[in-house]
């Protein structure tokens, strides 16, 4: 079983795991393996690790350390207060049935468009910049009329196709934050623009490594974090880019302790802009389906974002984030209270109280009738008890978020 202990506990003996997603691990300390004595745990002391994760199936237990379950219900409540505190929501300007319209359009739109942007890099020219400031400024304006619309679609991925996806994913996230945040126009707009082609150093990553079906060995994974500075070196190419937009480009891998890439920044040396590209662009990777690992639904991701805010992630745009989006995120599966199921699939000022698509009985364990329940109607007796795996039950959302 797999418990969360501070330092302080360790004795020789436990296991230390590492758990990772994405390359972000839980905790500071990367290497896993049995603690042979007491050296070890004063080293990782001094080094300011402050807590680390043990499996007690490889190693010794101990009673101060408490379960990933135990661990969540705290995280839980910790989200729950970040999002009961005020919030100042914008009333929708449009429909969601209207927006998804225009917003698919968009997303596609986008997608072609990085498509189109990673096949010049890749080939030596220079990438312009127009149609990408268009393309900012078009999700901005989607996301202020009715920011649920992106959301949906942003939910909706193929294994295949990740890195267009997720380029596309990341600019309507940093929309989505960057609305919340009240951010001043150009600057977010500069945000976005860096957001949509934060990854476009990618495509000059061997194949072999960028698309390897299963985890990479040290050797390439150094090989591969070559890609933000490739990403930033793309940008530069053209002068009319933003220093804000190639920040986004070259720094989003950067983190707070120093420990990320390429260049190994720390604190105040990270940029605004690339300390929130680093929260949206985490957030949508670690819920992302890939060839080799499975998603995390959307609140997990949250949590370990939570467990992430400071050694890695910029806490104020963390907590930001999670009242930007909402303690159940467009494309979360809940369980009701009255044994259904359902997809978030519109965000009400309430955060605990979306709008939703009932889906699934959980007592017959079938499809029921579709329905919409608007949960923060004033006769609504339901209410979300927990969220569920959608995994869990073979049910495939993309299949009813629009």
């Amino acid at each position: 079983m797999l418990k969360k202990i501070a330092t302080r506990h360790l004795k020789p003996g436990m296991y230390v795991a590492n758990i990772s997603q994405q390359g972000v691990s839980l905790h500071e300390h990367e290497r896993e393996g049995r603690i042979p004595d007491q050296s070890i745990i004063d080293s990782l002391i001094k080094r300011g690790i402050k807590e680390l994760y043990i499996d007690t199936d490889m190693g010794l237990d101990s009673s101060n350390a408490i379960s990933i379950e135990a661990n969540d219900k705290k995280l839980d409540t910790k989200i729950k207060d970040i999002t009961q505190q005020p919030i100042a929501k914008d009333i929708v300007s449009s429909p969601l049935s209207k927006e998804l319209e225009k917003a698919a359009k968009l997303h596609s739109e986008a997608l072609s468009l990085v498509s189109e942007a990673m096949n010049s890099a890749k080939s030596g020219q220079a990438v312009d910049i127009s149609p990408f400031e268009d393309m900012a400024d078009n999700f901005m304006d989607s996301v202020v009329r009715n920011q649920n619309a992106l959301a949906c679609l942003s939910r909706i991925r193929k294994k295949d196709n990740y890195l267009m996806e997720h380029s596309v994913n990341v600019a309507v996230l940093m929309s989505i934050l960057g609305k919340y945040l009240a951010l001043e126009r150009t600057y977010l707009h500069q945000c976005v623009t860096g957001a949509l082609l934060h990854d476009i150093g990618k495509i000059l990553i061997p194949d072999s490594i960028l698309h390897k079906p299963d985890k990479l060995t040290e050797d390439e994974y150094e090989v591969m974090k070559r890609h933000a500075g490739y990403s930033q070196k793309i940008l530069q190419r053209n002068a009319r880019f933003s220093q804000v937009s190639i920040n986004v480009a070259g720094q989003h891998h950067e983190r707070i302790n120093g420990k990320g890439y390429p260049l190994g920044l720390k604190g105040d040396e990270i940029s605004e802009e690339a300390r929130m590209a680093s929260v949206v662009d985490i957030y949508d990777a670690i819920t992302a389906d890939r060839v080799y690992h499975k998603g995390m639904i959307p609140t997990n991701a949250l949590k370990r974002m939570m467990e992430w805010c400071g050694p890695h992630l910029d806490t104020h745009y963390v907590h930001s984030f999670i009242k930007a989006i909402g303690i159940y995120p467009v494309g979360s599966f809940v369980k009701l209270s009255n044994n259904t199921a359902a997809v978030v699939i519109e965000e009400n000022p309430d955060s605990l109280k979306p709008l939703v698509k009932v889906i699934y009985d959980l007592n017959t364990e079938a499809y029921c009738h579709v329905r919409m329940k608007n949960l923060s109607l004033p006769d609504n007796q339901e209410r979300i008890t927990h969220v569920l795996d959608p995994h869990d039950y073979q049910i495939n959302l993309k299949d009813f978020m629009i």
